[in-house]
């Protein structure tokens, strides 16, 4: 289990390395991050029930909000 510490620096990371006009797969900021897969995937599911991404493709592709 992570650290509370550890899952905010990640999530920071993770959500500042989300650019605002391009979407991108769990994939690719999975390996952009070097994070596993499921990891990214809750990450960004957080982040767009937080207003903060937008997805589509069911939760597919992901991009900031703007």
């Amino acid at each position: 289990m992570l650290k509370h510490e550890d899952m905010t620096i990640t999530a920071a990371c993770v959500l500042d390395a989300v650019p605002l006009h391009t979407w991108f797969s769990v994939s690719e900021v999975s390996k952009l991050m070097g994070l596993p897969e499921p990891r990214c995937q809750l990450l960004l599911t957080q982040f767009r029930l937080a207003g903060l991404m937008e997805s589509r493709d069911d939760d597919t592709f992901f991009k900031r909000s703007s």
